[in-house]
């Protein structure tokens, strides 16, 4: 049947064309934020809420890391730090949090801004500290997914090892007793072409970040890799990077598993 002027066929281009801008424009956003990390700096509210804790003695939360921590791509504006705030809230009652993460920060950034007095006198006052760390570290260094370079990659995991070391004990110089909990990393192209490296490449990262945490007492390694290995399409951003609002309940719940089982531990050992 021929249908006059083809408006069916006309609207049906249009639409896949934008569909496709609206994909590519998501996936260079990320892109973008790998390679060109925000020169953000902590918002001023966190920043004044931090100072004035003083001698509080609430239950503090501390937040460090990237754009994951920061919650980038959770539409709900919560990411995993505000859900386990508030499942801690309702557990301890009184709580203080601060998210002190800067979207695209690596590891190098990291361990610079740990040793801020200021940063360093709220991981004391701390009673949990969170991070997420890496993942700007690898695909910023192992190249384009369409020409990925691991011997890039490997000279960014040395580094990486190196400054994960001593982000760690800096943590435990003004900390020595209160639980880290690190997110493994994942890979957001793992349905993508490359696959086998790149997943290869994490799995790798995800190792030396294990192997660092085990000399470190009362540091926990949060695994996310399957999480999003499985079903990518329902918790990845539509940037194809960053998690979306399910992927943070996800991460969110895993957290609290590893809060709950390091609870448990020292109510055993202090019977």
């Amino acid at each position: 049947m021929r249908i006059k002027g083809h408006p069916v066929w006309i609207a049906f281009s249009l639409f896949s064309l934008f569909a496709t801008l609206v994909l590519a424009t998501g996936f260079g956003w990320a892109v973008k934020d790998v390679l060109r990390p925000s020169s953000d700096r902590i918002p001023a509210g966190e920043v004044q809420e931090a100072a004035g804790r003083g001698k509080s003695k609430e239950a503090l939360l501390v937040s460090l890391g990237d754009s994951l921590t920061r919650g980038t791509g959770d539409t709900s504006g919560q990411g995993y730090v505000s859900r386990v705030k508030e499942a801690l809230r309702e557990k301890n009652g009184t709580l203080g949090a601060v998210n002190l993460a800067v979207k695209g920060q690596t590891s190098d950034q990291l361990k610079r801004q740990v040793k801020k007095k200021r940063v360093r006198a709220l991981l004391g006052d701390a009673r949990w500290i969170t991070l997420t760390i890496g993942g700007n570290d690898l695909f910023r260094n192992s190249g384009a997914l369409e020409e990925l370079d691991p011997e890039g990659a490997e000279k960014a995991r040395k580094a990486y090892r190196q400054n994960l070391n001593e982000i760690l004990s800096v943590i435990r110089q003004e900390n020595p007793s209160s639980p880290v909990f690190m997110f493994g990393l994942y890979n957001p192209f793992g349905d993508l072409g490359e696959k086998e490296i790149s997943n290869r490449l994490v799995r790798e990262w995800n190792r030396t970040l294990s192997e660092v945490a085990g000399d470190y007492e009362k540091v926990v390694v949060v695994p996310v890799y399957d999480i999003f290995q499985l079903n990518p399409e329902k918790v990845l951003y539509s940037d194809r990077f960053h998690p979306n609002r399910q992927g943070y309940e996800f991460m969110a719940v895993r957290l609290l598993q590893a809060l709950h089982r390091q609870a448990e531990e020292v109510s055993a050992d202090d019977r």
